[in-house]
């Protein structure tokens, strides 16, 4: 009697426990589930957030390209203009493309157009690089082209057939040049057919014959900081890279890093002046400039990590009834590890101020 009532109580204490230890996986298992889906919705909500922040970091930034006016040290941020005495007289004031007349002198509260990298909305960074500070394979005049192969490492046996071919890829005709390749010599090598018209990326100079190969040792991102596809043919000397301004005869390695170095302090002013300064074989005819063009590109990334947004931005003033930028490619691009987040410098508009610090 005794003995039944014990193992009763055994069974039940045996079969608590084992409830028991049943609850506690099942709460285990509900706070596990529920933990991952608190974190998944949280990234979900991050994501989003970061979204919003780099499309108002774009939107912001085409609106002050669209709205300011560019100086020799890049783009204003509002209407300031400050002409000291003496150098009213440095450089000549320009008409914009609306036929108001402004001063190129800066101003001191520009974003940098040569790459530098921002602090946008949120934990978004952007850089904007002028398309007058690269080099095109559409438009470069004959003074680059030694420079331009160069740059690209092409051995100089090469330059004359890849260029023939550059030039076969882009007209419209069928004839053949020397060195060139047509549509048959496409076909017989199962790739696309020529275009037929210029090149409307840096990266389409990979789809014409042999120009692949010739490339290889550059990616995506290094030839889209180096090359651009628009119709440019003066390189900016206060936007161009290091490796940029190695295109300009005259300018070797250690130039170039001391004529970006010495524009960090302040912009060139006077072409003659810049010519003469670095010893240059150029004159002031030479292809040379120090402002902008109205395109260029606009690169966004997160913080966080993450690939490069790129975009590229053309100022269309002069289209009726539409808006005063238009973009003309998208391409997202592996995040340089040199954009560091430490580096992005802070802008001197509110436009692009955190909630936090807009209100200090």
């Amino acid at each position: 009697m005794n003995t039944s009532r014990c193992d009763g109580r055994g069974f039940v204490l045996v079969a608590v426990l084992v409830a028991l230890v049943v609850i506690t996986l099942l709460a285990s298992a509900v706070a596990v589930v529920s933990g991952r889906a608190v974190a998944e919705t949280q990234a979900e909500i991050d994501a989003f957030q970061a979204e919003i922040a780099e499309i108002g970091t774009r939107d912001t930034l085409l609106y002050l390209l669209s709205t300011q006016r560019q100086t020799y040290a890049g783009l204003t941020v509002d209407q300031q203009q400050v002409t000291t005495s003496g150098l009213a007289t440095i450089a000549r004031s320009q008409a914009d493309d609306f036929g108001d007349v402004f001063s190129p002198l800066p101003v001191g509260n520009e974003i940098r157009l040569d790459g530098t990298s921002y602090a946008g909305l949120g934990d978004i960074r952007f850089a904007l690089q002028d398309d007058a500070g690269r080099l095109s394979p559409n438009w470069s005049p004959p003074l680059y082209r030694p420079g331009f192969y160069s740059l690209l490492r092409i051995p100089v046996q090469q330059w004359n057939s890849l260029e023939a071919r550059l030039l076969d890829y882009q007209d419209p005709d069928s004839l053949h040049r020397i060195g060139g390749a047509e549509a048959t010599q496409y076909r017989e090598r199962a790739l696309p057919a020529p275009s037929n018209r210029t090149l409307v990326t840096p990266l389409e100079l990979r789809h014409v014959l042999g120009w692949r190969e010739a490339l290889e040792s550059f990616d995506d991102a290094k030839l889209m900081a180096l090359l651009t596809a628009s119709r440019v043919a003066a390189l900016n000397v206060n936007t161009a890279s290091a490796e940029a301004l190695q295109a300009l005869p005259g300018v070797d390695a250690a130039t170039a890093v001391r004529i970006v170095d010495l524009r960090e302090t302040a912009p060139y002013l006077l072409l003659w002046q810049f010519i003469q300064d670095f010893r240059l074989p150029l004159d002031e005819m030479a292809p040379v400039r120090l402002s902008a063009a109205g395109y260029g590109t606009l690169s966004l990334w997160h913080n966080a990590g993450g690939p490069v947004r790129l975009l590229h931005w053309t100022l269309t003033p002069f289209d009726e009834g539409g808006r005063p930028w238009r973009l003309d490619y998208e391409i997202i691009l592996p995040r340089d590890e040199a954009n560091d987040s430490s580096l992005a410098r802070k802008t001197e508009t509110p436009l692009l101020a955190s909630p936090a610090a807009a209100g200090e």
